[in-house]
């Protein structure tokens, strides 16, 4: 399992990855572009570290 760290930065480019797509793709409005790009990111931040990149299995050991 990889370290938080890391999961955050990964969680931080899906983050930006999806603001540009929903900015010049979707073509929503920049408030509502943030709100929805940080929820989702942090979504799988959480996800990530409780059970890294894979399907949910077991729970990251070092959690408690």
């Amino acid at each position: 399992m990889e370290r938080g760290l890391t999961m955050l930065f990964h969680s931080i480019i899906i983050g930006f990855v999806l603001y540009i797509f929903m900015i010049y793709i979707l073509g929503q409005e920049q408030m509502v572009t943030e709100n929805r790009s940080i929820l989702i990111s942090a979504f799988l931040l959480i996800y990530m570290i409780m059970f890294g990149h894979g399907l949910p299995g077991k729970i990251n050991k070092n959690l408690f």
